[in-house]
């Protein structure tokens, strides 16, 4: 202690370090901090040129710097581990979430068939993302609905994890971001970062 919390942030560069020469003093940027660095909360932070990039022209410092981990665990889930392609279809769970919201879009532009589970209060709003089915989790049993989807998203864990693994197909693909209890070959994971994976997924953002 102290301690100043935080790993994403948005921003415009106030000074460069020594030997610095890939960026300019003023311009905008957005991060996030490895798992062991904190800082991004206050009001100036230090951060590495490798691990910032330029921040999408469609996205206010507000919602850019809210933006890192859940789009960078999204795109790492869906398209690195899941290897998620156009016409095939996919479950996400907890798609009202910080996470699911980002696997809702992505989803839908690399051209998946999408159902996503949500709360009832939450459907129109899972709809407006892109999603083309949103289940009720409470009022009736996705299982008993969704039937061989080739890739799992899940957020939540627990027993929503176990359920799903009976609505794969043959050879479909379980990611999850929350515990497996069962020792399962679930692909569970922390999202990676660096400056290249930031910039992709900035330019999802500006494209998508």
């Amino acid at each position: 202690m102290p301690v100043i919390p935080g790993h994403e942030f948005s921003g415009e560069i106030a000074a460069l370090g020594a030997g610095v020469r890939d960026a300019g003093v003023g311009g905008p940027g957005v991060r996030t901090h490895d798992w062991y660095r904190d800082g991004a909360s206050a009001e100036y932070c230090v951060a590495r040129i490798a691990d910032i990039a330029h921040k999408p022209t469609s996205v206010d410092h507000v919602h850019a710097a809210a933006t890192p981990i859940s789009a960078l665990t999204t795109w790492q889930g869906l398209v690195d581990r899941a290897g998620l392609a156009a016409g095939q279809r996919v479950l996400i769970h907890g798609a009202a979430g910080g996470v699911g919201t980002f696997a809702v879009q992505l989803a839908r532009w690399r051209g998946a068939r999408v159902t996503a589970t949500a709360s009832a209060a939450n459907l129109d709003f899972v709809r407006s993302l892109g999603a083309d089915e949103v289940i009720d989790y409470r009022a009736e049993r996705f299982e008993d609905v969704v039937r061989h989807v080739d890739v799992v998203f899940d957020t939540v864990g627990g027993e929503t994890l176990e359920r799903s693994w009976s609505v794969l197909k043959p050879g479909g693909r379980l990611v999850t971001v929350a515990a497996s209890g069962n020792g399962r070959p679930t692909s569970a994971f922390v999202p990676r970062t660096s400056s290249w994976s930031l910039a992709e997924r900035s330019w999802w953002r500006s494209h998508g």
